[in-house]
């Protein structure tokens, strides 16, 4: 009886003592743990590129399919980290064609005041983003933006969308002024002038015409940004009668304006004083 009294006391006593014992050598996790390893965390990405009209950039007289474009735009995107900035080895982009891995371009961002980045050491990371493609290239594309700390950690990405159209808008033109009646008798010359307007960009005219009844096509030239003229001479001096002739404007896309039709007349009348 005794033995089992003495059984029944000592071992509560010695469990009680053994968690005592563990306690002692338990982790403090209210220590602070290095996290050296951990990735930065990105957010706030914006991008100064979200649509292009490629028909709107020319690179030569008139655009062609296999033209080589460059873009160059400006993104930013804010960066942390829990250790702070000197845990953040870099910070990118990259620009990819949506749904396939066709690279166009990367890059890094910076937080050092270098332009386009306006403020330095205030987490936020900017740069141009600068990258080239063929015209006849159309579609959505990504553009993915993310960091990467000292040991090789990568953060969350950002990405965002940039969509490539060919949207050409013909040349308008207006305003024709021209003779209705020629008289050969008095006049050796003559002058005819119109007005051009392209929505994509008076850069986008590539030549002004007028097309004579004989299949002849004659060029106007540029007198300042939308104002086009053509001296036409009368020597050797052409055949009595009317003349159809037909004004119009073509683009760097070889798209066509509209047509204005003119009718000049020629007559040879002597006046007798």
């Amino acid at each position: 009886m005794r033995q089992l009294l003495f059984e029944i006391f000592l071992f509560p006593f010695l469990v009680g003592l053994g968690f005592i014992s563990l306690s002692g050598c338990e982790k403090k996790y209210d220590t602070v743990v290095n996290s050296s390893g951990s990735a930065p965390i990105v957010s706030d990405a914006t991008s100064s590129l979200t649509i292009i009209n490629t028909d709107t950039m020319s690179i030569g007289i008139q655009r062609e399919a296999n033209d080589v474009l460059t873009i160059k735009g400006i993104v930013t995107i804010k960066v942390a980290h829990l250790e702070g900035k000197k845990e953040i080895s870099a910070v990118k982009y990259s620009v990819m064609v949506e749904g396939s891995s066709y690279l166009l371009g990367t890059g890094l961002l910076n937080d050092e005041g270098i332009l386009p980045d306006q403020i330095a050491d205030d987490s936020i990371y900017s740069g141009y983003i600068q990258f080239q493609f063929e015209r006849v290239l159309v579609g959505r594309l990504t553009v993915s933006l993310w960091s990467e700390n000292q040991t090789g950690d990568i953060s969350n990405t950002i990405l965002l969308p940039l969509t490539i159209v060919r949207i050409n808008h013909p040349p308008i033109i207006s305003d024709l002024i021209a003779p209705d009646t020629i008289n050969l008798a008095t006049t050796t010359t003559f002058e005819e002038s119109l007005k051009v307007l392209d929505p994509d960009g008076q850069g986008d005219i590539k030549s002004v015409l007028r097309f004579t009844p004989s299949g002849k096509v004659l060029s106007f030239h540029a007198v300042n940004d939308s104002s086009y003229e053509e001296v036409v001479s009368l020597n050797p001096p052409p055949s009595l009668g009317p003349y159809v002739f037909r004004f119009c404007a073509v683009d760097r896309s070889n798209d066509t304006s509209n047509i204005i039709i003119k009718t000049i007349v020629v007559t040879n009348v002597i006046k007798i004083e």
